[in-house]
């Protein structure tokens, strides 16, 4: 058996039980209804409104392109081990970082449907109000994919080791952060000085910083009319390493875990 068909195997099992669930087209319609009252707006300067749809609904995508990773990821492997049914999947030829790979494209899968379908609806909407179309939109759209990429590796490494309440939480947290890293840091460092900055200075190398991918700012405030390699390639770079590292980790851990 190929070393990766247990893996794509894994990932297909979890999009289709996850698409059969109740929490993600739940969650689905929650977002599409999010988006849409958010692209509401009654302004009538166009640039007014251009701005206002651009911010609400790459904000919009985001949060919820979050959220629903938080959501579906943090069950992905405490059921399997809670339920029992890990144990019939690693008693054939599959090996426990296989598993653990196969859940993380899963969550990849759920992620690149869920900012799929979120996109296609935001860029009817701008078209349909605006009648034009901003190429960086689109690159704005991928350093979402990105972010949620990111999250869920960080998801799964979590849920190696801690109950699914903790999963959600730190998830949380780590998201939260890392979406205003930049922002606490400026305003740790207008409060602190010296040795006080150091905390801070850690939290912020040790996370992820999800604001560096957010092109949302650049694009509204019209401060960037093309983005170069620098400011798309250094964070998705930044970003691989994370998820490199949180599922080395994810792996060493499910691999010595008493099952």
């Amino acid at each position: 058996m190929s070393l990766f068909r247990p893996i794509f195997l894994i990932a297909g099992n979890t999009v289709t039980g996850i698409l059969r669930g109740v929490v993600l087209n739940v969650l689905l319609v929650m977002a599409a209804l999010l988006i849409v009252a958010s692209m509401s707006t009654s302004a009538f300067e166009p640039a007014q409104v251009r701005r206002m749809l651009i911010d609400s609904g790459l904000a919009g995508i985001t949060i919820m392109g979050a959220v629903i990773a938080i959501l579906t990821g943090f069950t992905m492997i405490p059921n399997e081990v809670d339920n029992r049914t890990v144990y019939p999947v690693l008693s054939k030829p599959v090996q426990r970082w296989q598993f653990v790979l196969g859940k993380f494209c899963g969550a990849v899968g759920i992620n690149a449907i869920t900012v799929g379908l979120l996109s296609v609806l935001f860029f009817l909407l701008f078209w349909l109000k605006i009648k034009l179309f901003d190429t960086r939109l689109v690159m704005a759209v991928v350093m979402i994919f990105a972010m949620t990429v990111v999250l869920s590796a960080l998801i799964i490494f979590f849920s190696t080791f801690m109950s699914w309440i903790g999963t959600i939480i730190v998830s949380m947290v780590v998201w939260f952060v890392g979406s205003y890293s930049q922002f606490l840091w400026d305003l740790s460092s207008s409060h602190a000085q010296g040795i006080s900055n150091v905390p801070f200075l850690l939290v912020q190398k040790l996370l992820p910083n999800f604001q560096a991918m957010d092109l949302r700012y650049a694009i509204v405030t019209e401060n960037v009319l093309k983005f170069d390699a620098h400011q798309v390639l250094l964070p998705l770079g930044n970003s691989a390493l994370y998820m490199v590292v949180a599922l080395a980790l994810a792996t060493l851990i499910f691999n010595y875990r008493e099952l």
